[in-house]
């Protein structure tokens, strides 16, 4: 970062109501009951309540079970990895710009957790602008009143007067290892964790590998997508609104939290695909795995084999190979540029994503049929590898697949 950008910061900061920091973290020890209309309250958020109304969806957390993180990940704030330049050796954390994230695994289970920062610089945010407030239309929201980067939010933790930066919040993740494409209950609500997974984040739908930030559904306002609505997310996040603010008067209430709506598009992955061939692409290979989401499975950067466009089904999810020099066949997710962006259920579709959206639909095109696989896999591939569940499986459901025989490919 330029010192002159630096030093504007630094000016500012001096305007900006210091607090001291404290360890943030989503209470899940209360359980709210999973009914339908919870489910509705977190599929089509309304913001009656702080946490974008999706708390039903959390598990209780068994915090000794996950890898432990340095203190300095919880003390760092957004002015500290600014005045650092963003160094992690100068932060004391494990990544860059003030950013912890720790993942190990049982051989069942993996067990990520993170402080929830990006790994790069983010500018100050505004969703509508600075001076403007956090409701969305004529929606309904709690949040009239508070103008962001105005007087009425500066006693956030996340406040400045260029807009609301983020604050550390403990993050967990237990997802299986190895998700099961044949299970009963497919496709699923993409915010539900699976068997004994855990999660303290309603709305995640998933987690990025790179920084452990959460990944969340395609809408943040009630019934609008994420360009609907308006919002520019470079990098693909943004902040939460900060309910941490008294005027509120939520005691419960929590600093902007950090978090992607859209593909993470700046995340290493994604840019080793998109620079130029000169420097070594891999645009013209299968996309790489950045994320997990919490049925198990693989989300992947843009492309397919050979730089092709994935062939998807309604949950954003496909069967097919992840790398061009293996035929092993996965169920796995593609980042996407339009709705969902990552996934609208927990696949395979099977034709059935409609079901699980209890709101608004955001579930993708598809194929045209109940299975999608990648033209080119083969069948042979994936009969084998929904056979480690289900030997006939596949043959319950219509396929996007020329000539069903196991012998022949796409």
């Amino acid at each position: 970062m330029k010192a002159s950008v630096v030093a504007a910061f630094a000016t500012a900061s001096a305007t900006c109501v210091v607090r001291a920091t404290a360890l943030i973290s989503y209470d899940t020890s209360e359980k709210v009951e999973l009914t339908p209309a919870e489910r509705l309250r977190c599929h089509r958020p309304t913001n009656r309540r702080h946490m974008r109304d999706c708390m039903a969806y959390a598990t209780e957390i068994t915090a000794d079970a996950y890898p432990t993180q340095a203190d300095a990940c919880m003390n760092v704030t957004w002015q500290s990895a600014v005045d650092g330049l963003g160094i992690a050796e100068t932060l004391g954390t494990s990544g860059a710009w003030g950013s912890c994230m720790n993942m190990s695994d049982d051989g069942e289970y993996r067990y990520a957790i993170s402080n929830s920062l990006p790994d790069f610089y983010m500018n100050p945010y505004c969703p509508l602008g600075v001076g403007y407030g956090y409701c969305i239309g004529d929606e309904d929201c709690i949040f009239d009143g508070m103008y962001c980067g105005g007087e009425s939010v500066s006693d956030s933790l996340g406040y400045t007067p260029y807009g609301d930066v983020w604050y550390p919040m403990l993050s967990y993740y237990k997802v299986p290892m190895v998700g099961n494409p044949t299970r009963s209950d497919r496709p699923g609500s993409m915010y539900d964790a699976v068997d004994e997974g855990e999660k303290n984040i309603g709305a995640a739908v998933g987690f990025t590998i790179q920084n452990g930030v959460s990944i969340q559904g395609p809408n943040d306002a009630g019934d609008y997508n994420i360009d609907e609505a308006g919002f520019i997310l470079p990098c693909g996040g943004h902040v939460t609104p900060p309910t941490d603010a008294t005027i509120l008067d939520q005691p419960d209430g929590t600093p902007p939290l950090y978090h992607f709506h859209k593909a993470p598009d700046c995340l290493d992955a994604f840019v080793t695909n998109d620079k130029p061939y000169s420097h070594n692409s891999t645009a013209d290979q299968h996309g790489l795995l950045f994320a997990y989401s919490l049925d198990g499975f693989g989300i992947y950067t843009y492309t397919d084999l050979a730089g092709a466009a994935p062939v998807l089904d309604e949950c954003g999810g496909h069967f097919g190979p992840t790398a061009d020099d293996d035929d092993a066949v996965t169920y796995h997710y593609h980042a996407s540029t339009a709705t969902p962006y990552h996934l609208a259920c927990q696949g395979p579709a099977l034709g059935k994503c409609s079901d699980t959206q209890h709101g608004v639909d955001f579930c993708g095109v598809g194929c045209g049929a109940e299975v999608c696989a990648q033209p080119g896999t083969s069948v042979d591939e994936l009969a084998s590898y929904v056979a480690e569940w289900n030997a006939t499986w596949l043959e319950s459901y219509t396929n996007n697949i020329a000539d069903a025989s196991p012998r022949r490919d796409l």
